[in-house]
């Protein structure tokens, strides 16, 4: 399957950002139905769907243009390109607690900052987020 490259970096931009946003509000969905890491850890099917959402988006922001981040300066991107080695600090672990907190505190508080963006970004080309945007921000804030 070959990709198209489209040729304007704020339009790559704008659809690697609302994947990322995704990625972060499905790591923090995940996560919000355990109490702890440690009840986490111990489903194996959830954890490791909290891992490669949060692995997910910090490729994301890996790949946005260094344009787009030079005009939104107020986000933490040198952390999150380097949330991966946070949590995984081992080729063969990754570490509960950075794992659970990171999808609980900062991967919703992330998404909850980028949302506008997106918005604003989708405005700007002209394109309809729709029913599955809406869906997503309904069922991860029920219970936020």
């Amino acid at each position: 399957m070959s990709m198209v490259v489209h040729q304007d970096w704020r339009y790559r931009d704008f659809v690697t950002l609302t994947a990322m946003v995704e990625h972060l509000v499905h790591a923090y969905g995940d996560a919000q139905y355990f109490d702890a890491a440690e009840e986490l850890a111990c489903d194996r099917r959830s954890f490791n769907s909290v891992a490669m959402e949060l692995t997910q988006a910090q490729e994301c922001a890996r790949r946005l243009s260094n344009e787009f981040r030079d005009v939104t300066p107020q986000l933490p991107w040198r952390e999150l390109r380097g949330m991966r080695n946070a949590i995984i600090h081992e080729y063969d672990a990754i570490d509960e607690e950075v794992l659970y907190s990171t999808a609980i505190s900062d991967a919703w508080e992330l998404a909850q900052m980028l949302k506008p963006k997106v918005e604003a970004m989708a405005a700007a080309f002209g394109v309809k987020l729709g029913k599955v945007w809406d869906e997503l921000w309904q069922c991860s804030s029920e219970s936020a």
